[in-house]
């Protein structure tokens, strides 16, 4: 047995697990991850990958754990969509990951998750897509990480070396409320609309834009979050203008027929609202538009 583990496990190798994938490598760091299906046998997971404004595509490799003993697991990041974070952890113990081991969780929408593993927040701005087997980083954004892991010495030393940017958050669910916001604006207008982040920029998108803003800040101060409709908005154009030449992770699932975070973001902030007695009906009359066009 491992006395000092240093391997990180990722677990979804997505187009955001795949960027921090690279960047961990890059800094020379070790990085493992599990098989795609419970059985299946492979030593590398192989993904290829252009950085930003970068002409060269790299042919990535993360080795597979296969074993049973995951003493060298230090620290697991999950990249995975909100509906599978449950999942994922029932794996987590399934396979026996010590229970200590810190867990760092990156994902768009907001689930209720109760666990007693300890878990840290991972927020991104990043834009990364996945297109034609090739994951592009396409927009430069910032990360942020719950202050609290800084607890775990050796990980936080580690995290420095791979992100020299990252930002200690000792507020971060109010970050991660914030980030939030951004994916209920942008992801189902781009998915709805089939558009690039940065055509929402455009005048036909501007009264539903500050529309969904205005609804979410009203929800966000019922909830004791301090938010204004004027910063909001500036944020969401910010973000659009960074990543605009990105495809949302929504817009991509569409065109993936694969399964959508929009019960995890819209519908999470419809289900709260009503709670709360607050009323969203331009993002009510988003869903309802978003679930006549895709619904699965």
């Amino acid at each position: 047995m491992s006395e000092h583990p240093k391997q990180l496990l990722l677990v979804g190798a997505g187009a955001i697990g795949q960027l921090i994938a690279h960047q961990w490598q890059c800094a020379k760091l070790p990085i493992v991850t599990l098989p795609r299906s419970p059985g299946r046998h492979a030593d590398f997971f192989d993904y290829h990958f252009r950085d930003y404004q970068s002409a060269r595509t790299e042919l990535c490799r993360i080795p597979i754990i296969n074993d049973s003993d995951f003493s060298s697991i230090q620290a697991v990041f999950i990249a995975v969509k909100a509906y599978d974070l449950e999942s994922v952890f029932r794996r987590l113990d399934t396979l026996g990951v010590p229970h200590d081991r810190p867990i760092i969780c990156a994902h768009n929408g907001l689930v209720d998750l109760t666990t007693s593993r300890p878990c840290y927040t991972w927020i991104t701005t990043h834009g990364v897509t996945r297109s034609n087997r090739v994951t592009e980083h396409k927009g430069l954004g910032s990360d942020w990480i719950d202050a609290r892991i800084q607890h775990h010495q050796q990980l936080t030393e580690q995290l420095h070396t791979a992100f020299p940017k990252l930002h200690f958050d000792a507020d971060i669910k109010a970050r991660q409320w914030q980030k939030f916001c951004l994916n209920c604006v942008i992801n189902p207008l781009t998915a709805v609309n089939q558009c690039l982040n940065g055509e929402l920029l455009k005048e036909q998108y501007h009264e539903q834009r500050r529309m969904l803003v205005s609804e979410l800040v009203s929800l966000s101060q019922a909830l004791g979050y301090r938010l204004n409709t004027a910063d909001l908005l500036v944020l969401v154009e910010q973000v659009c203008e960074a990543t605009a030449e990105n495809q949302s992770s929504m817009l991509s699932d569409i065109k993936a027929n694969r399964k959508t975070e929009i019960k995890a973001l819209t519908g999470y902030a419809l289900k709260k609202a009503a709670e709360l007695g607050v009323n969203l009906p331009t993002h009510a009359a988003l869903y309802h538009q978003f679930n006549q066009l895709y619904l699965r």
